[in-house]
């Protein structure tokens, strides 16, 4: 048998991991300083931290919109002529240009003269019957929303990155048991070339030691291959370039998971990706209140000065016409006025609209339910996974003892008998075989306990309590 079937159902089988993490690489990296580097460079994250500022400034706008009076501040001066004629328009949204002044009494005048017209206007929503504080609800509700958008994502990105620091460390430990698995083939070949040479064996038995060799170095490349991979994969979850840094915990001994795996808790009310769903429907309900009370009017305090100049003057010529002043003296004002008042606009037309806009928003909360709803299914079902995979990795790494033993004992046997003459060389290389399958799965059943653990935790929403572990 090839020994790289060892390696690659031992280490290979570990690859359904997802990746990365952060910025400030430091040489020597605990899991600890994994997450947390994460935490502070991944981009996604740092997104999320931008839309609860966006979220924030946005409700800080509509507060504003409410409690600060709107002051308008327009001004114009124009070079026209000002005929008119009695009758009625309509301003059809500004697009009607109006015109002040009398009649003349013969007719029109084509003669243009200059105007100005100032106005400030103060408008201030004085009763709003319920949709200010509607509109303010949806607007906090939304930078909850943010933020508990911003926990999921680091929550999920921490058990990403702590699960590829474990799948780490396991890799850095089996690219030193093929390493020491190498030493071990080259002592072999020394020993057997010795006896060659002393004509106390034959020279097909040194053949096969440097074939053996061969394999050895074959799988030492690729489990440092697989090594070096996934440091490139944890480096991008870290959010960092492929910086070199070293592997600190020394904690995973296969002992401290089981206790851990006991003090877990079945609660899932406080999980933070069912918690951002929660808050996502709790906004959308908010939202549908605050388009219902949209139907209703404000009641406005305005107030206003406005200002007026003209080039046609107030008193009539010999002719009975208006005089028409075309110089610059037009724009002078000439009238001032004020205004205080109360206002109101109410469109009962829109009620249709906004029953459908209503209508429109209780759907997308269902739709969000529905979604909370698979997420809670989802996360149970990891529960339940999790459970079962601590258990097996369980009862397996309560085997790796025994098979570990007989594999050396085996393996010291075989060579005993080959140095006495009673055994062959092919015996050797076989319990080589079986020894160095054995240290294989004693690493990966110890680092399966911990990432069986590590599931448990991360899909109660209780991942903070395993990472607190390594302070």
């Amino acid at each position: 048998m090839d020994k790289r079937v060892f390696v690659y159902w031992g280490i290979g089988m570990l690859m359904c991991c997802t990746i990365g993490y952060s910025q400030n690489s430091p040489n020597n990296l605990s899991i600890q300083q994994a997450v947390e580097t994460a935490t502070a460079n991944y981009p996604t994250i740092r997104a999320k931290m931008l839309a609860i500022d966006a979220n924030e400034r946005d409700a800080e706008a509509k507060k504003l919109n409410y409690t600060m009076p709107s002051v308008v501040f327009q001004a114009q001066t124009l070079f026209a002529s000002s005929n008119q004629v009695r009758g009625t328009y309509f301003s059809n949204e500004g697009a009607a240009i109006p015109s002040s002044g009398t009649t003349n009494i013969d007719g029109f005048a084509s003669e243009p003269v200059f105007s100005s017209f100032t106005t400030i206007l103060t408008s201030y929503k004085l009763a709003t019957f319920g949709k200010k504080e509607a509109d303010l609800k949806v607007a906090n509700a939304s930078i909850q929303q943010a933020k508990l958008d911003y926990e999921k994502e680091v929550y999920v990105h921490k058990a990403k990155v702590s699960d590829a620091y474990i799948l780490s460390l396991v890799f850095q430990e089996a690219t030193k048991i093929q390493q020491k698995n190498l030493e071990r083939a080259q002592a072999f070949y020394q020993t057997i070339k010795a006896n060659a040479i002393a004509g106390l064996r034959a020279g097909v038995d040194t053949s096969l030691a440097v074939a053996d060799i061969a394999k050895a170095k074959i799988l030492l490349i690729e489990s440092q291959k697989l090594a070096e991979q996934q440091k490139v994969r944890l480096a991008e979850l870290l959010g960092l370039p492929q910086n070199q840094y070293q592997l600190l915990d020394t904690k995973l001994d296969g002992t401290q998971p089981f206790a851990l795996a006991n003090n877990s808790s079945d609660n899932l009310s406080n999980h933070p990706v069912l918690r951002f769903f929660e808050a996502r429907i709790n906004t959308s309900t908010l939202k549908i209140n605050s388009i219902q009370k949209s139907y209703l009017p404000a009641i406005m305090a305005r107030g206003a000065v406005w200002a007026k100049g003209s080039g046609i003057e107030d008193h009539l010529g010999a002719d009975g016409n208006y005089v028409y002043n075309q110089s610059l003296s037009g724009l002078g004002f000439r009238a001032y006025n004020y205004m205080l008042g109360l206002t109101t606009v109410w469109n009962m037309s829109d009620i249709f609209r906004i029953k459908k806009e209503a209508s429109a928003q209780h759907s997308l909360s269902q739709v969000y339910q529905k979604e909370r709803d698979e997420a809670t299914i989802k996360i149970q079902s990891e529960v339940a996974q999790s459970a079962i995979e601590y258990q097996k990795a369980k009862e397996v790494f309560e085997q790796i003892p025994l098979q570990l033993t007989s594999a050396k004992a085996a393996y010291a046997q075989a060579q005993s008998r080959y140095q006495a003459g009673l055994g062959t060389i092919l015996e050797v290389t076989q319990t080589q075989m079986i020894l160095n399958r054995a240290e294989i799965d004693e690493i990966v059943a110890r680092n399966n306990v911990w990432r069986a653990v590590l599931h448990q935790y991360a899909s109660k929403g209780e991942l903070s309590v395993f990472l607190n572990q390594f302070n």
